[in-house]
């Protein structure tokens, strides 16, 4: 393998140089996207020279051992990352950021990305929450992304696009929700309904059950991560509606699962309310145009399923991660707040085996 750099002290111009092949005659790093991302190291890198881009992103493992050991390498989630910037990339439907240079050594599991900067574009705070247009914008593109992917025979040959339910996938998410459980309600349990409480303490046992649900037939290509710190929106005609970063929690799945994810925990609750419904109606009809036929009923309760399982992202982002900022908290403290309101609309805790 040839060589990368591990962390942003070994980054020089003559490696830019040569991925970009270009002349970087000078580079300056700063870090970014601090409070945004739990899971990676995200840095802009100013260049000069000639014919060469004004900046550029790179993305690194995260320094927090205790995540990049428990979840981010067991999980595969910086190979799944990297394997679809180089064999999907602008390809995709959902477009990513233009890739430069993927590369991830399979013996140590670090990484690097070097992306297009995508600092012009529009962003929105998830602190905050997305409105009903942009929610609209993302629904729409996240549909058109499902809808290539739907059953394609594709599917099969990407092994790192693997369903969750895939060993060692179930075991190693139980292991670490009941190891952050105690974590995460000591940071952000206490305003916990008791019903929220008692299905926290189950969850681990509930793991094998909720894959099967979502992860059954028919597939297609999920996202996984589908929030919106993660997205980028048009400012100018010819831009992509929407642009999604952080593709390291991809799956084949139902796909409900990221419209599901993406409603209960990017949405502040009253404006969830307000367009949930038209949303999941726009979402079937998309597929529709398409030729997929997502009766209302098996979409309704695939995005109940999803909503209670989703539960585990902020449970584990706060459980499993070291929390380094404000941004950071307010972030994990939304999305709990937004995932139990979901799941309490839904009665979602009522679909279980038993």
């Amino acid at each position: 393998m040839a060589w990368f750099p591990v962390d942003p002290m070994s980054v020089t111009g003559a490696w830019l140089s040569e991925i970009l092949n270009a002349d970087v005659r000078h580079c300056r790093l700063e870090q970014i996207g601090v409070g945004v991302g739990l899971l990676g190291r995200i840095y802009r890198a100013h260049l000069e020279g000639p014919g060469v881009p004004e900046s550029v992103v790179l993305k690194f493992p995260t320094l927090d051992e205790r995540a990049r050991t428990m979840v981010c390498e067991p999980l595969e989630f910086y190979l799944r990352e990297v394997r679809f910037y180089s064999e999907i990339g602008l390809a995709n439907p959902l477009p990513p950021a233009r890739p430069y240079f993927a590369a991830f050594d399979e013996l140590t599991h670090d990484f690097v990305l070097v992306l297009e900067d995508l600092g012009r574009l529009r962003v929105v705070d998830q602190t905050i929450g997305c409105t009903a247009e942009d929610a609209t914008v993302v629904v729409d593109a996240i549909a058109r992304h499902h809808a290539q992917w739907w059953d394609s025979e594709r599917l099969t040959t990407l092994p790192w696009l693997s369903s969750y339910r895939t060993p060692p996938f179930p075991a190693v998410l139980a292991g670490n929700f009941e190891a952050a459980w105690p974590r995460f309600l000591d940071r952000l349990g206490a305003d916990l309904s008791p019903e929220m409480r008692v299905f926290g303490e189950r969850f681990p046992s509930l793991v094998p059950w909720y894959l099967n649900q979502i992860m059954r037939p028919p597939h297609t290509f999920l996202h996984g991560d589908l929030r919106l710190d993660q997205l980028f929106f048009a400012v100018e005609p010819d831009d992509p509606p929407v642009t999604a970063l952080d593709w390291q929690v991809t799956s084949a799945g139902r796909g409900a699962y990221d419209v599901g994810y993406f409603l209960s925990q990017s949405l502040a609750t009253d404006t969830r309310r307000a367009c949930e419904s038209a949303l999941l109606d726009r979402y079937a009809q998309v597929l529709a145009e398409f030729g997929i036929d997502y009766p209302a009923t098996e979409l309704l309760h695939d995005y109940r399923l999803t909503t209670a399982w989703c539960f585990a992202y902020p449970v584990i982002g706060a459980g499993q991660a070291d929390i380094t900022n404000e941004r950071q908290l307010a972030l994990l403290r939304s999305m709990v707040v937004n995932s139990a309101a979901a799941i309490h609309d839904h009665d979602a805790l009522a679909l279980r085996p038993d």
